[in-house]
C-alpha cells in the first residue's frame, strides 16, 4: 500500500476568540490522525492584530508568494480587534490573499443540521443545503469611488460597481465547474434587475454564452428580491445560487441567520486551480476571549469541508458523524441553546471519533 500523503493546512489564527477555535481544531485533527492513521499537519502563522501593532506588517509578500507551494489548505480565524479600529489588518489580511491567489470563487455553504436551530417556522418538513457562490474579486469589492466636496453642503459619495467581461465569463465557468464537480446540476442566477438594468443584461448574455458548453446543467433567473422570500418559503427548492458579490452578502446574512447563526458559518474563497481559504465566520469577539463560551463548530465545519475537498472522505465522514452527534445529544454551546463551553463541545467530538467505528 503506497504511504499516505502529509496534508498541510496552513493557519492564521486570526484575533479574539480565534486562538480558541484553532486549539479545537487542533484537537480534533490530533483525534483523526490517531484513529485513522491519517497525516494531517497544521502550521500557525501569527498574522492578525497583535503581529501588525508590533511590526505594521499584515501579511509578509513572501507568505503569499511560498503559501500554495508549501500547504493544500489555508483556514483562517476571525479578524477583529478594537485596538485598529479601521480594521486596516483584517482588511489587508483578507483582500491580500484573495487577490494575490485570485479567489474567484466565494463560496457560503449553507446546511441545516437541525430543525430547532432555523428561525424559520413550520422548518420540519424542510431542508436547507444550498450553496451560495458569489463572484469574488470586482462587484463592490473592486469600486471606483470617490469623494467630492468634503465638509461642504455639496459634499457626495460617488461608487461605482466594476464588472469586467474577463473576470464575470472567468467566474461563470469556474463556478459551473465546481458546480459540476459536487455532482449538482440545477443553478439559480440573481441580481437586481429592476435598478441596475445594464449589469443585468451583461450577467445574461454572459450566462448565455458560458452554459451553452454545459448542456446537462440547467439555469434559472430569479429577481433578488424574490430570491430572498422564496428561500424563506422554500428553502429545499435552491441547492445553488450565483450571485454577483455586491448582493451575494446579503443573502449569505440571511441563509446564516436561519440556520443557526455564526457560531457554524463558515466560507471558502477559492482558486480551484491553486489553493482555497477556508473562512470562519464568526466574528472576533474579543471581550469573550479566554471565557470559553465560544462556538468551535464554526471551525470544525470548515476543517470538515476542508477534508471533504482534499479527498479525505474517510475522515471527513468521521468528523461529520461526531457533530451530528453532538447535535443529537445537544451538546452544544450556549449561541444554540446549549450549556457547554468551547472545550467541552470538542472534547465530546473527540471521544465520539476516538470510539467510532471507520
Amino acid at each position: 500500500m503506497p504511504e499516505m500523503k502529509t496534508i498541510r493546512i496552513a493557519v492564521i489564527e486570526g484575533d479574539g476568540i480565534g486562538p480558541e477555535l484553532i486549539a479545537q481544531v487542533e484537537k480534533i485533527i490530533s483525534a483523526l490522525n490517531i484513529r485513522s492513521n491519517s497525516k494531517i499537519e497544521l502550521t500557525k502563522f501569527p498574522y492578525g492584530a497583535d503581529y501588525y501593532l508590533k511590526t505594521k506588517i499584515t501579511l509578509p509578500d513572501e507568505f503569499v508568494d511560498q503559501i500554495s507551494k508549501n500547504f493544500d489548505a489555508i483556514l483562517l480565524g476571525p479578524l477583529g480587534d478594537p485596538r485598529i479600529p479601521d480594521m486596516k489588518h483584517a482588511k489587508e489580511i483578507i483582500f491580500t490573499l484573495r487577490n494575490r491567489l485570485n479567489l474567484i470563487l466565494n463560496i457560503h455553504p449553507v446546511k441545516l443540521y437541525r430543525s430547532w436551530l432555523s428561525t424559520i417556522k413550520d422548518i420540519e418538513m424542510k431542508s436547507i443545503d444550498i450553496l451560495i457562490i458569489k463572484e469574488n474579486l470586482e462587484s463592490l469589492l473592486g469600486v471606483a469611488e470617490n469623494n467630492l466636496n468634503i465638509g461642504k453642503e455639496t459634499e457626495m459619495v460617488i461608487q461605482t460597481n466594476i464588472y469586467s467581461r474577463r473576470n464575470s465569463q472567468q467566474f461563470i465557468k469556474t463556478a459551473l465547474e465546481f458546480v459540476k464537480k459536487k455532482g449538482r446540476d440545477k443553478i439559480w442566477f440573481s441580481d437586481r434587475s429592476a435598478i441596475l438594468p445594464q449589469s443585468h443584461l451583461f450577467w445574461r448574455s454572459l450566462i448565455k454564452n458560458v452554459i451553452a458548453d454545459y448542456p446537462d446543467m440547467q439555469i434559472s433567473y430569479v429577481v433578488f428580491n424574490s430570491l430572498i422570500k422564496d428561500i424563506l418559503e422554500d428553502p429545499d427548492e435552491f441547492g445553488v445560487v450565483l450571485l454577483p458579490g455586491n448582493i451575494g452578502d446579503i443573502l449569505s446574512v440571511l441563509a446564516t441567520a436561519i440556520t443557526g447563526g455564526y457560531g457554524l458559518a463558515y466560507s471558502i474563497e477559492i482558486n480551484p486551480d491553486i489553493i482555497g481559504v477556508y473562512r470562519i465566520m464568526q466574528s472576533a469577539s474579543t471581550k469573550y476571549a479566554g471565557h470559553n463560551t465560544a462556538n468551535p463548530l464554526c471551525a470544525v465545519l470548515a476543517l470538515k469541508n476542508i477534508l471533504e475537498d482534499l479527498k479525505l472522505n474517510m475522515e471527513a465522514d468521521l468528523l461529520d458523524r461526531a457533530v451530528q452527534n453532538n447535535f443529537d445529544n445537544h451538546w452544544i454551546t450556549m449561541d444554540l441553546g446549549g450549556i457547554l463551553g468551547t472545550e467541552e463541545v470538542c472534547d465530546y467530538l473527540c471521544n465520539f471519533i476516538s470510539k467510532e467505528s471507520i
